[in-house]
């Protein structure tokens, strides 16, 4: 998933042809990116182009945040990925610290919860390098969504795996 935004469109095409050649049609995930700037407006139909060369390949989207995304409130939030879900087949949200990336944002659990509740939602990737956080997340998939997927993406505790999480 990690810096598929410094390609420049045609790249991204390349890279998802190759992909599909390579695949057959066994699944793939790609990142769908929306470059923006800090204040900026939720983007949707910035969303909706970014997946769809994925979704035309057969491949499930992973939503990367942008300023606009974790700039909403978040019940406003889980509609925006309720509505980016209304268009495609399936995608996997993302989690991202500041740390990472400074669009990014670690969801409250409430938040969390209510990207659960999206059906298009297959998962989400957690990077925020704390295991409470992603222990809590673990937890409440299994009490609300337990096909949810919880992907780590913990650098510093790449053992997620053996408490529940999912390898992205």
């Amino acid at each position: 998933t990690g810096f598929g935004n410094l390609l420049t469109a045609e790249e991204k095409l390349a890279a998802l042809d190759a992909t599909r050649a390579v695949l057959g049609d066994r699944p793939f995930v790609a990142g769908a990116f929306v470059a923006d700037r800090p204040g900026a407006k939720f983007d949707r139909d910035a969303y909706l182009h970014a997946i769809d060369p994925i979704q035309d390949r057969g491949g499930t989207p992973v939503l990367f945040q942008s300023y606009g995304l974790t700039g909403l409130p978040e019940p406003e939030l889980v509609a925006a990925y309720d509505a980016i879900g209304a268009h495609c087949d399936g995608f996997i949200g993302f989690e991202l610290g500041t740390m990472f990336a400074p669009f990014g944002k670690v969801y409250s659990l409430e938040a969390y919860r209510g990207l659960m509740g999206v059906k298009k939602c297959l998962g989400a990737k957690h990077s925020s390098l704390r295991r409470d956080l992603e222990w809590q997340r673990i937890m409440l998939r299994d009490e609300v969504r337990p096909d949810f997927k919880v992907y780590t993406g913990n650098d510093l505790a790449v053992d997620m795996v053996m408490y529940g999480s999912d390898y992205l």
